[in-house]
C-alpha cells in the first residue's frame, strides 16, 4: 500500500495547459485510486535546468516522473506498473493476461507515436489523413483486444493500467466521438467515464 503523499511532475503547454500527453496516463490511474498526490507542470522552457538536476537521481531523465518516498521513478507505463503493484490493484492475476496488457500498452506507444507529430497542426487536411490512416486502424486495434472478454474493459469487469493508456490516447487523438462505430470500445469508455473518481474530472474537461 501507499501510505506517504505522491508528487507528479510533468509540463504544462504554454497556451493549452489541459493537454497532458503522456503525464495523464499517470493522473488518471492516480485519481481513479484515491491516493493522495500533488499534480506539478512545470513550463518546458525549464526543463533543461530540470534535466540536469535529474541527471543526478535518474539513469535516463524523462518526464513525466513521481516522487514517492523520497525516490524518483519515470517512464509512464513502468511507473503505472511500479504504483499498480504498491497499491495491490489494476494488475491481472496471471502471465497469460499480463502478456495481453503488455500488448495493448505496446499498441497505445504505437498510436501516440502517429498522434505527437501533430502537436499544435491546424492542418485540417493532414488531420483527416491523420483520422483515415492511423486513428481508425488503432480503434479496430482497441476493438479486437476488447472483444476478447465480455468487459468492459480488457480483463473483464476489473480495470487494468492498461485501461488507462486506451482510454487517454483515444481521448487525446480526439477519437471519443468516433467509438460508436466499435461497439466493444463504446462499451469500455462509456464504463470508464463513469467510474466515480473520475466522473466529475472527465466531464469538466468535455467544457
Amino acid at each position: 500500500m501507499i501510505s506517504s503523499p505522491i508528487t507528479l511532475h510533468y509540463f504544462v503547454f504554454e497556451g493549452e495547459p489541459s493537454i497532458a500527453f503522456l503525464g495523464e496516463n499517470l493522473n488518471l490511474l492516480l485519481k481513479d485510486s484515491g491516493v493522495e498526490y500533488t499534480y506539478v507542470r512545470h513550463k518546458y522552457a525549464d526543463w533543461p535546468s530540470i534535466k540536469k538536476e535529474l541527471s543526478e537521481k535518474m539513469i535516463y531523465p524523462t518526464m513525466p516522473y513521481i516522487e514517492l518516498d523520497g525516490k524518483l521513478y519515470n517512464k509512464t507505463a513502468p511507473t503505472m506498473r511500479y504504483l499498480c503493484k504498491k497499491l495491490g490493484k489494476y494488475l491481472p492475476a496471471n502471465d497469460d493476461d499480463q502478456y495481453i496488457l503488455e500488448v495493448a500498452a505496446d499498441v497505445t506507444r504505437d498510436h501516440y507515436g502517429t498522434r505527437l507529430p501533430l502537436y499544435r497542426c491546424e492542418d485540417k487536411e493532414k488531420w483527416k489523413e491523420h483520422f483515415e490512416k492511423d486513428t481508425t486502424k488503432y480503434l479496430n486495434a482497441y476493438e479486437s483486444i476488447y472483444q476478447q472478454n465480455e468487459g468492459p474493459y480488457i480483463l473483464g469487469e476489473e480495470i487494468t493500467y492498461a485501461d488507462f493508456l486506451v482510454y487517454h490516447i483515444i481521448q487525446d487523438d480526439n477519437a471519443l466521438k468516433h467509438v460508436q462505430g466499435y461497439p466493444h470500445v463504446a462499451k469500455f469508455i462509456d464504463a470508464f467515464s463513469q467510474r466515480p473518481n473520475l466522473t466529475e474530472y472527465i466531464a469538466s474537461l468535455a467544457k
